[in-house]
């Protein structure tokens, strides 16, 4: 723990090179706080912060930098943040409004997050496991190919092509849906039993029955979808095109992504090399998980370690607890 004005003047540091990105002075840090020294006991201070692996000075005659242990000390003595009122007014205007299937509303609340906050934002879908099916449909696309339609009691929509291995008429579509939409329809994803469901019923039941049971049956077992949003402003983001190259790869890889996000309760901000990436990777992540009917899901946003984190910890904290409770509702 730092002495009290030490503490201080890494804050101010801390602060001014988010706002800035520039090395900070001390005269600069100086112009910004009121704790009533003089610019050399500043000047002390930083050299005492950088020996102490707080702050790194790029050049002799240039201001200081943060190191990832200065944003961590930094992050942990933050009080309780928030957001100014039109970003509260629009993401409450935004969940009061919206009227979209489940995709849907994770995409656009991943899209909302990044505006507000203007770094990337990931929402992950909650599993699919212990919710109900609410409706079924097979509609004809060509002689031998169906598609599978299955809606969720959360208003999750699954599409699935199924290929036979023979033509089906209209006639047996419409008989085979009559026959196995009560098999399906407010049955538990985490609980089909395609052996059960379909023995002893006629060939073409027996067949394309056991071809839903299996798109349910790895739609329970699969993790939540992936929802990115904002990546187009992450050149305004990264100062280093090589870091926006480095970052891009790792979101194009789902796997990757949902690594990065803890899935502690409450929100959990991750530092450098706190995350499952290479020491040198100049990446945040702040991230929050919240509920839908017992399933779990991710939310955050991804940035440069000078990321504005009062922002994005009130973001964060608001819109997932906001789409907690539109999913629940």
């Amino acid at each position: 723990m730092l002495e009290e004005r030490r503490s201080d003047v890494l804050r101010a540091l801390v602060e001014a090179h988010i706002e800035t990105g520039e090395p900070v002075s001390s005269r600069a840090i100086l112009e910004q706080t009121t704790i009533g020294v003089s610019a050399a006991t500043i000047r002390h201070d930083l050299a005492a912060l950088e020996q102490d692996g707080f702050v790194i000075q790029p050049h002799t005659s240039a201001g200081r930098i943060p190191t990832a242990r200065a944003y961590r000390y930094y992050v942990d003595q933050l009080g309780k943040g928030s957001l100014n009122s039109s970003n509260k007014a629009r993401i409450v205007g935004f969940f009061s409004s919206v009227q979209l299937e489940l995709s849907n509303l994770l995409k656009a609340t991943s899209q909302l997050l990044a505006d507000v906050t203007h770094y990337p934002a990931v929402v992950v879908a909650p599993g699919i496991s212990g919710e109900v099916v609410k409706a079924m449909h097979l509609v004809q696309l060509a002689p031998q190919t169906l598609m599978l339609v299955v809606v969720t009691d959360r208003g999750r929509v699954i599409q699935q092509h199924l290929r036979m291995d023979r033509t089906i008429s209209s006639d047996d579509l419409a008989q085979v849906e009559h026959l196995l939409t009560p098999m399906i329809v407010d049955s538990d994803f985490g609980r089909q039993r395609p052996s059960d469901l379909f023995h002893g019923r006629n060939e073409m039941v027996s067949m394309v029955g056991a071809m839903v049971a299996a798109v349910l049956k790895r739609a329970s077992a699969s993790g939540g979808e992936v929802y990115l949003g904002g990546t187009r402003q992450m050149a305004e983001v990264w100062d280093d095109l090589g870091a926006v190259h480095r970052v891009l790869e790792v979101l194009e890889r789902e796997a990757e992504v949902l690594k990065l996000l803890a899935h502690a309760s409450g929100v959990t901000i991750r530092i450098g090399t706190e995350l499952p990436v290479p020491e040198d990777f100049d990446l945040a992540v702040v991230s929050a998980t919240y509920e839908a009917g017992g399933a779990e899901g991710s939310i955050g946003v991804i940035g440069p370690m000078r990321m504005d984190y009062k922002t994005a910890i009130s973001a964060v904290e608001r819109v997932g607890r906001e789409l907690e409770d539109r999913i629940g509702s």
